[in-house]
């Protein structure tokens, strides 16, 4: 035996820790900013302990983060997430949008500000369906690119009563802005938790491709990213853009790189 834990009591002490860092954050303990510091270092750990090694790097977070430079690239992903936020959302319906909380008839989120759902989630953090509403805003947050706003809940959320789809679109929300702060090693283990909750959630799916291509795997990229076009009522829009990042992803796949 060695002077550490095992291995898997190591793992299970890290993802404890994960949970108490969202807890704070539920609880206004901890600010979003440190919040999302501190589990980003939690994550590396795990990464660590996959990886075999005590100290990795950031320049070891993911394989060819060079990648992400390729101007080409670059584009093809900024052209896709442009139009595929509310596409996506709309092939994978939101399950109802009400939340009855402590009132006598639901309220509908639709007709409420996000400054009233800020309000009402503070008032409320122990209510059931919290957490359906602050993923609701969340969701807001971020297709409005404001994702200091958006994470905070996001994090909040996956401590609440979720079903698969409304988790597994956290998980791949963090994944995907985690991915846009530069740090693929930890975007990739959110979107593969994600994927593992839900394995259906298309948006995952796209995230994840964007991010292997970014990282020149075109093969894994192209298991993610080829099947979404098969997805009923895609728009038009997204199926054009998703089919120009796969024919660069087989470029990229036939020339080797």
């Amino acid at each position: 035996m060695g002077d550490g834990p095992p291995e898997r009591r190591r793992r299970a002490l890290i993802e404890a820790d994960i949970r108490d860092v969202r807890r704070q954050l539920a609880e206004e303990e901890l600010d979003a900013a440190t919040a999302g510091r501190l589990i980003e270092r939690y994550r590396q750990e795990l990464d660590s302990i996959d990886a075999g090694t005590e100290d990795r790097g950031p320049e070891h977070a993911g394989p060819g983060r060079s990648g992400r430079r390729l101007t080409g690239t670059l584009l093809l992903i900024g052209a896709v997430i442009a139009v595929s936020v509310t596409a996506y959302l709309a092939i994978r319906p939101r399950e109802g949008g009400f939340v009855t909380g402590n009132v006598d008839t639901p309220v509908d989120l639709s007709e409420v500000t996000n400054d009233q759902m800020e309000a009402v989630i503070a008032a409320n953090p122990d209510v059931p369906g919290i957490a359906a509403m602050r993923l609701s805003l969340a969701d807001r947050y971020f297709e409005a690119g404001e994702f200091s706003d958006a994470l905070p809940h996001y994090l909040a959320a996956l401590d609440g009563t979720l079903d698969r789809t409304r988790r597994s679109r956290a998980l791949a929300r963090i994944g995907w802005m985690t991915f846009e702060s530069g740090n693929a090693g930890i975007a990739r283990s959110y979107l593969d938790e994600a994927l593992a909750v839900d394995d259906g959630y298309a948006e995952a799916h796209l995230f994840l491709g964007l991010l292997l291509l970014a990282e020149k795997d075109a093969t894994g990229a192209l298991e993610h990213l080829e099947p979404l076009l098969a997805e009923e009522y895609l728009p038009e829009g997204t199926r054009e853009a998703i089919e120009m990042t796969i024919a660069e992803a087989r470029r990229l796949a036939g020339s080797g790189g």
